[in-house]
């Protein structure tokens, strides 16, 4: 009797620590599971999200393209603050559509605007509150693209440039020169470190009905190691490291596909695409120009479409997607090149930040969704849970 008594007392402990085991498993995968952060119709709701990060205060900041709003979250997705919004002063953005945001060493928040922005960086409090303005001291018009902070109270900016169309057959192409500079904390270009002079867009008009070109290189840029900067076009399976004068330092042999060559297949796909996606009145008034485009100005597709620095100082590399699909091959390189992890995935706009990964869906509807999942492990085992 003693010995069944011990026997089932043992089993049903056996089963109270499985139970346990099964339910702490549960819960684990409960709180590896990604969250929306501002679904539509709530409180904080977004509807274009072109950007998200982690704040130095653990918090996840989003800009939303349709309302001008840099839009504060917990880290469990509740919506807090907003601050920003569409405006001519300071603290304000003056072109929703082209507004790009981070956090300075000394942990305020900044903003950069694209053409017909303001000329100047902006620099929050965390709270919204405005600290001030840094105007930067360029003549012509340009428009910043990205930006990065140094610890010296200087940027790293890219910048676009003005163009003026020029004829090439029977139509117009636009040359929209890329420049990355390095500013100092009054405003000061100090050094350029590269600049490229591309043809992004054509038109049948030299006064706008402009289209993109396709196939156009890249001009990816990442903060990298001992005040240098990662380089690449998309063109080659090397990239380059520059000093914040401008010197090669070295380059890096990268184990993606080469650059595939632009076919007439391509050029058609790309030609049915932009005619499905644009409005009828335009494309029957423009479309002209695209239906003229038989010949690629570019030879080869780009291999990449983004990379970033991780916090462990790996590089997230995004490829090109393949036409007619939503599928996108990421790499998590170290820094001498070495595939750490591969894998494809639907999602857009991967990010590795301490604490999250940022990613975004597009629904039924079209609505571009944010996700947030709340990182448990290394880069590596928390990227596989986004790709397949």
């Amino acid at each position: 009797m003693i010995e069944g008594r011990e026997s089932g007392m043992r089993k049903t402990k056996n089963f109270v620590v499985i139970g346990l085991l099964l339910l702490g498993r549960f819960m684990l995968a409960l709180s590896e599971e990604p969250i929306i952060i501002g679904k539509l119709g709530e409180e904080g709701e977004l509807v274009f999200p072109s950007q998200a990060a982690e704040g130095p205060d653990g918090n996840i900041y989003v800009y939303d393209a349709m309302d001008a709003f840099i839009k504060v979250y917990s880290p469990e997705g509740k919506f807090l603050r907003k601050f920003g919004g569409e405006g001519q002063g300071p603290g304000e953005i003056q072109r929703a559509g082209g507004a790009w945001f981070g956090f300075t060493p000394s942990g305020k928040l900044f903003f950069t605007e694209f053409f017909g922005g303001h000329r100047w960086i902006t620099i929050m409090e965390l709270s919204g509150k405005l600290y001030e303005t840094v105007t930067i001291d360029i003549s012509e018009v340009f428009g910043v693209i990205e930006a990065y902070p140094l610890e010296d109270g200087g940027f790293l900016l890219e910048l676009a440039y003005s163009f003026t169309p020029e004829i090439r057959d029977d139509y117009f192409f636009y040359r929209i020169p890329h420049e990355l500079v390095r500013m100092d904390s009054g405003g000061k270009i100090i050094s350029r470190i590269k600049k490229t002079d591309p043809i992004t867009r054509i038109s049948y008009r030299h006064d706008g009905g402009d289209a993109p070109v396709p196939f156009t290189p890249e001009f990816d840029w990442a903060p990298f190691e001992s005040n240098t900067v990662l380089f690449s076009d998309g063109l080659s399976t090397k990239w380059s490291v520059y000093d914040y004068e401008g010197k090669l330092i070295r380059e890096i042999e990268v184990p993606l596909p080469e650059p595939k060559k632009v076919t007439k297949k391509d050029l058609d796909e790309w030609r049915e695409r932009w005619k499905e996606n644009v409005n009828t009145d335009w494309y029957n008034r423009f479309g002209i120009v695209v239906e003229k485009y038989k010949k690629s100005i570019y030879e080869r597709r780009p291999n990449l479409d983004a990379f970033s620095m991780t916090p462990d100082g790996n590089v997230l590399v995004a490829g090109s997607a393949e036409a007619g699909t939503e599928h996108v091959d990421y790499w998590l390189l170290d820094k001498e090149g070495k595939i750490l992890v591969k894998g494809r995935t639907d999602v857009s706009g991967l990010r590795i930040t301490q604490n999250f990964i940022f990613y975004g869906v597009r629904d039924e509807e079209e609505n571009y969704q944010l996700y947030v999942l709340r990182r448990k492990g290394t880069e590596t085992r928390d990227l596989k849970k986004v790709l397949k």
